[in-house]
């Protein structure tokens, strides 16, 4: 094996000088004489492709296992998410219409006044408010009609008892 052009010598002496083209030639030489190639084994590649064929069937079925339980997480996750967030959805959509129907009945009612001090402006303005509180609260409007009609009730009936003369009205 000494005598061989690629021996063990050459190459360390190939290395050791820096010729890397000499050094790579005369491994590969030495490789090559010292290593035997062996055949690979029939039985050997059966076993090797009834592991991967193994591995394969269980990766499938992993992937499945998993794949389901993405699908099922997810699902769970965005019905919890519509579940909870709805309300809170809604709350803000109403809101945002809420606070954007006070701009426009503010913004009508202020373009109004500066027109013009008085008239028809101010009863339009409060209409303007009591249609915002009905959309606002309904139950609070409805409450403050019912008791704005027992204020009205009772000042007829107040008139009615007192009398009307013209002096009084005047």
């Amino acid at each position: 094996m000494n005598d061989a052009p690629g021996s063990y010598t050459r190459w360390r002496a190939a290395e050791a000088g820096e010729r890397d083209d000499d050094a790579d030639w005369a491994f590969r030489t030495v490789f090559q004489t010292t290593v035997p190639e062996s055949p690979v084994s029939p039985d050997f590649t059966a076993r090797t492709m009834a592991a991967i064929a193994a591995a394969a069937v269980s990766d499938a079925r992993r992937a499945r296992r998993v794949r389901a339980g993405v699908l099922t997480g997810t699902a769970a996750a965005v019905g919890a998410a519509v579940y909870f967030g709805t309300g809170l959805a809604i709350s803000l959509a109403s809101t945002a219409f809420i606070a954007l129907l006070n701009m426009v009945i503010a913004g009508t009612v202020r373009g109004a006044m500066s027109f013009q001090g008085g008239g028809v402006w101010p009863v339009v303005a409060s209409l303007g408010r009591a249609a915002a509180a009905l959309v606002t609260d309904p139950t609070v409007t409805l409450a403050m009609i019912a008791i704005s009609a027992v204020a009205v009730a009772a000042l007829v009936a107040l008139q009615r008892l007192l009398g009307s003369d013209q002096e009084s009205l005047q």
